[in-house]
């Protein structure tokens, strides 16, 4: 891990405004590209990527994988990307590996467990209920959850050296099948993303900065973060994840650097920034969205009562409009904030207009 700068005195009034670090392990894509390879719906870039990664793998690791990475914030896999800050300088996903088989299986159970939106209480009570078979003390810690992710939390609550057994053998299968071909280009275009991002944290507060690498995701004051660590992720593109441990008033994000990386599997010389916008913008609901946060900024209740929708769907809409570039959300300790990026979506216009009629100079 990197130390960028220490942006304090460089306060904008809004958002965090404290240490930023830079972490350009491998190791995050390692982790965050098999959430592309289980999610090709969401991860719509590297869709023909994953087709042809999925036949390289045993039916037993695909099967395995999908109950460690189906799914986006409850995704149990994704808990692997907190030991990669532990690891020494230059730890390699076969480094990432041999940690996590040496850990006990219960504590690396509870990095699977925290999705980032369970509390003190809900931690609490996976812990004690860890290797416990008793359905009701099962039950109990899993209580208020949605039905799907309670029925992996259960298992993992249940049987937690199994499940990191299984974990390790999908992470060993996937590292020698398919991940290890692709580290050299990946380290690249990671190293590429430091150097882009030191240069822009080097001119801009540390809250325009994260907001400008991130394409809108923002952290508020509120939350009183010391330091923040952002990795780049060639997989993760053009999603955002973070994880906060206000214990150590420290903040993890994970976010996607465009890239070159996918055209040889999806060689349709599109824009595909342009494409990600439109079809976010392709739904009634979300275009109301636009227009209501072109007002003001709002929350996730605030638009769900508005819009008389429920508020999965509104995470949805959101998420999609967010991941097209065309939104800005800030973490607060309300709830997550949302607002118009207007420069953003005026460029996304002004970039459609260009590709269809061609440049100024070249039209009638």
């Amino acid at each position: 891990m990197k130390l960028i700068k220490n942006a304090d005195a460089q306060s904008v009034g809004r958002g965090f405004h404290g240490e930023v670090r830079l972490d350009t392990s491998v190791c995050y894509d390692f982790v965050v590209s098999l959430r592309a390879l289980f999610n090709p719906r969401t991860f719509t870039r590297s869709r023909r990527w994953a087709s042809e990664q999925l036949d390289r793998l045993g039916e037993d690791v695909v099967v395995q994988g999908r109950f460690l990475f189906q799914g986006l914030d409850t995704a149990l896999g994704y808990g692997a990307v907190r030991l990669i800050r532990q690891l020494p300088a230059g730890a390699g996903p076969e480094d990432l590996v041999a940690a996590m088989r040496r850990m006990p299986a219960a504590e690396l159970a509870l990095l699977m467990l925290d999705s980032g939106d369970a509390d003190a209480s809900r931690l609490e009570r996976f812990q004690a209920a860890m290797g416990k078979k008793a359905k009701a003390v099962v039950d109990g810690a899993v209580d208020g959850l949605a039905s799907g992710w309670a029925t992996r939390c259960r298992r993992v609550l249940r049987e937690p050296a199994a499940v990191q057994e299984e974990f390790v053998t999908v992470l060993e299968a996937y590292l020698t099948q398919v991940f290890a071909a692709h580290v050299g280009d990946v380290t690249k275009l990671v190293a590429d993303a430091d150097t882009a991002a030191r240069s822009l944290l080097d001119v801009l507060p540390a809250a325009a900065g994260i907001e400008r690498l991130t394409g809108g995701y923002t952290l508020g004051e509120d939350l009183d973060l010391a330091a923040v660590t952002l990795a780049p992720s060639v997989f993760i593109h053009p999603y955002v994840v973070a994880r906060i441990d206000e214990d150590t008033r420290e903040a993890l994000v994970v976010y996607g650097v465009d890239s070159d990386f996918f055209d040889g599997y999806d060689p349709v010389p599109m824009r595909h920034d342009l494409v990600a916008a439109l079809k976010a913008m392709s739904d009634p609901n979300r275009l109301a969205l636009l227009r209501m946060l072109a007002e003001r900024p709002m929350y996730a209740a605030e638009l769900a009562a508005q819009l008389r929708l429920g508020q999965p769907t509104v995470h949805h809409h959101v998420h999609q409009l967010r991941a097209a570039g065309l939104l800005r959300q800030e973490r607060d300790r309300t709830g997550m904030k949302y607002s118009l990026r207007a420069d953003a979506t005026a460029e996304i216009l002004r970039s459609l207009e260009g590709w269809i009629f061609g440049p100024l100079d070249r039209r009638s």
